[in-house]
């Protein structure tokens, strides 16, 4: 009956809300590993790269419909961004990504890098099978298109910071 859905559905919520806890605590491990979905590099110097403010991100990236990202440095000195949890009344969407941005200096390159949430992943794998063993639950099919939706919103987020971090790597005043 019904009930083997029950314990996959909790496993789901787990994942969930365990994944809310690593992005709310800014856990470094959970911004550094992943399936990446967005990875944009950016070549620059290391005297180019000194010239970057991080910090300032959150300032110059453009004001959007959306709810604010919020960055946080971790302690490699690569710099953690995702969705503010403030409460707001800006348009929303499933983050789909969280992101890092991590200066190389050896290569010259600055990355801009977005993984994968779990809960996305796991959801979206387990659909198809679930699916096939039960048709009834294909409405849920419906997250999918969802899920993609938002990675485009994400992903047009995502490119912002790389335009302003480009910005920042032009400035020729010196900070």
């Amino acid at each position: 009956g019904p009930v083997h859905g029950r314990p996959m559905a909790i496993a789901l919520i787990a994942v969930l809300l365990f994944e809310a806890v690593l992005l709310m605590a800014w856990v470094a491990g959970y911004f550094s590993w992943g399936i990446t979905l967005f990875n944009e590099r950016i070549a620059a110097s290391p005297a180019m790269q000194a010239r970057l403010s991080l910090g300032s991100l959150e300032r110059d990236l453009p004001q959007d419909k959306w709810l604010r990202l919020a960055f946080h440095a971790l302690p490699d000195g690569s710099m953690a961004f995702r969705e503010s949890f403030a409460p707001s009344f800006g348009l929303r969407y499933f983050p789909v990504m969280r992101g890092r941005i991590v200066l190389n200096a050896r290569r010259h390159e600055v990355r801009v890098i977005g993984l994968c949430s779990w809960f996305v992943a796991i959801l979206s794998l387990l659909l198809l099978p679930l699916v096939a063993m039960r048709p009834m639950v294909a409405p849920m099919l419906l997250v999918l298109p969802l899920f993609l939706a938002s990675y485009l919103v994400q992903k047009r987020r995502y490119a912002a910071i790389v335009e302003a971090l480009r910005m920042q790597l032009k400035a020729e005043f010196p900070r």
